[in-house]
């Protein structure tokens, strides 16, 4: 049997036998029923219509207002449709600056433009979304009455009718929200981390302590297992992050609880790349860790040291988001324990280039590499090892 055939046949047992356990299917309903209940909940007892304050500047836009009271109406149906109270100012600053004070929520100027404070910049906001509806509407009209070309039409229909301007200080408040954004995926990385390190070591410990693991062995290398196990449990955790994230943002949708920001592509990739570096560094450990204990009551003790490394890691993402150019935050993005955390942070700032993102990832693949061997060896030494808790050091020698 070929290796990469001996190592797929461990992570099919595992995505198999895990991937329809009762734990792992009920831990994926009960996160997303309870991520779902946060925004979905507080938004029936909400209730009620809400009442949108809509400056104007100039002419053309009260007749767009008027076009999204009967689009709201309809839609609306049985239910209470959503008010609008529009203010005319005679300037565009004095219209801004009440903007900036959250006296509107957005500003129409001459019935051509929509301006949008820090809050509201980012393009997810009901409220824009609608006046960029109704402005299309009656354009379509106005095209239609005068007889232009359906190739026009279609255009107003596949692009946004009202150009977008934010106001002084959305670009401040972007980077700010965008840095919240992605602390709290560096939040969910952390868990996931541990989580599914967690997975790997009482699936290693459970088949030591059944004797399982003396089946598998006549006929599989250690590392075969070990690696087949890092696949299995790796692809189950990235699904069930997927479907989390996935659940959250719908539920945001739904509501529109919170306003998303636009966060790029490439921040969006850096985050799943560290994940998968991230969860191979620690879960390599917590599979070595797994093989040196018999019972399940020694896992955790087994495991001390390593979970206050990943802690001290993920404190240094703190270091990066109030200081991204900061020492801490350097010294944080060169080391792999700290990497996952760090690296993912200064990206979304902005305060990393290719080079620095190049050099952290090396350093924490060559880590890797080198942890595949360190720990696939301590891994062979104390899976045959019954009894008392064995020593990493005796385990790492008694190896064949």
């Amino acid at each position: 049997m070929s290796w990469w055939r001996a190592v797929w046949l461990v992570a099919q047992r595992e995505l198999r036998e895990r991937g329809r356990s009762k734990s792992y299917l009920f831990s994926t309903v009960f996160i997303v029923i309870l991520l779902g209940g946060a925004f979905v909940v507080p938004a029936l007892l909400q209730g009620g219509a809400t009442t949108y304050q809509i400056g104007l500047v100039g002419e053309g836009g009260e007749d767009i207002v008027a076009t999204a009271e009967a689009i709201a109406l309809e839609e609306a149906g049985d239910d209470e449709p959503d008010e609008f109270e529009t203010v005319a100012f005679d300037d565009l600053e004095s219209a801004e600056a009440a903007l900036e004070n959250d006296d509107v929520d957005v500003v129409l100027v001459d019935g051509t433009e929509l301006v949008t404070g820090p809050g509201g910049a980012f393009g997810g906001s009901a409220i824009e979304s609608l006046l960029q509806r109704a402005a299309g509407t009656r354009r379509v009209q106005e095209l239609v009455e005068s007889g232009e070309e359906a190739a026009e039409v279609v255009r107003i229909l596949t692009t946004d009718p009202l150009q977008m301007r934010r106001t002084a200080g959305a670009d401040e408040e972007d980077e700010a929200v965008r840095g919240v954004v992605a602390f709290a995926g560096l939040v969910l990385m952390y868990a996931a981390i541990l989580m599914y390190g967690s997975w790997m070591l009482s699936g290693v410990t459970e088949e030591k302590t059944n004797r399982v693991i003396e089946v598998l062995l006549s006929t599989l290398r250690p590392w075969h297992i070990l690696g087949g196990k890092l696949i299995g449990i790796g692809l189950l955790g990235l699904a069930q992050l997927v479907v989390v994230v996935a659940a959250g943002l719908g539920a945001i949708d739904i509501t529109n609880a919170v306003e998303i920001p636009a966060v790029p592509f490439d921040s969006v990739v850096a985050l799943i790349g560290w994940f998968i570096l991230g969860f191979l560094l620690y879960a390599i450990l917590y599979g070595a860790a797994g093989s040196l204990v018999s019972r399940m009551e020694d896992a955790q003790n087994a495991v001390g040291p390593l979970t206050i490394v990943a802690l001290v890691g993920y404190l240094f993402s703190f270091a990066a988001l109030n200081d991204p150019d900061g020492t801490v935050a350097m010294v944080g993005t060169y080391i792999p324990f700290s990497a996952p955390y760090v690296a993912p942070i200064r990206l979304a700032i902005g305060d990393i280039n290719a080079l620095e993102m190049t050099a952290a990832v090396l350093i924490t693949m060559v880590t890797i590499a080198l942890l595949v061997r360190l720990a696939g060896r301590v891994y062979a030494g104390g899976l045959l090892r019954f009894g008392g808790r064995v020593k990493w050091r005796e385990a790492y020698r008694s190896a064949e």
